[in-house]
């Protein structure tokens, strides 16, 4: 592993998340170490398990999902909805033999730019002793 490898971090989350006035911007941002990208959802509920695995697949080194507290939740069960479909991302990545490490979830209402980006920061310092995502490889050798 090069000692300049950056992580690439997607971290998706619930618009109603996001504290007012607050804002992410699209793209890539770069982080201390390691580079992030914000996807904003309707709801986390929303997000389907395969929806993790294509991202993982497309070469993210870590995708971390932010849900609504589970209290707080516009659609009441839709936290709960969002972590079950995870848990279950994460096995499919280890069937498939990747690091369950490179998918995570956590809570957070009216939260700040800065916080979700050190969410991000989070995640790249669980991933970055895992080295680059394998898919990489395989999909720059297609």
């Amino acid at each position: 592993m090069s000692q300049f490898y950056e992580p690439e971090i997607t971290l998706l989350y619930c618009g109603r998340g996001l504290a007012e006035g607050e804002y992410l911007p699209e793209g890539t941002k770069k982080g201390n170490g390691f580079k992030s990208r914000f996807v904003m959802l309707a709801c986390s509920c929303k997000v389907e398990p395969g929806y993790f695995i294509k991202l993982i697949e497309e070469g993210a080194d870590g995708v971390m999902l932010v849900v609504c507290p589970k209290d707080e939740c516009q659609f009441m069960v839709g936290s709960v909805r969002a972590e079950n479909r995870v848990k279950y991302a994460r096995s499919l990545l280890d069937e498939a033999g990747i690091e369950s490490d490179r998918l995570g979830v956590v809570e957070g209402q009216n939260l700040s730019a800065t916080e979700f980006m050190t969410f991000a920061e989070e995640m790249a310092k669980m991933v970055k002793p895992l080295g680059p995502n394998p898919m990489k490889s395989v999909k720059q050798a297609v």
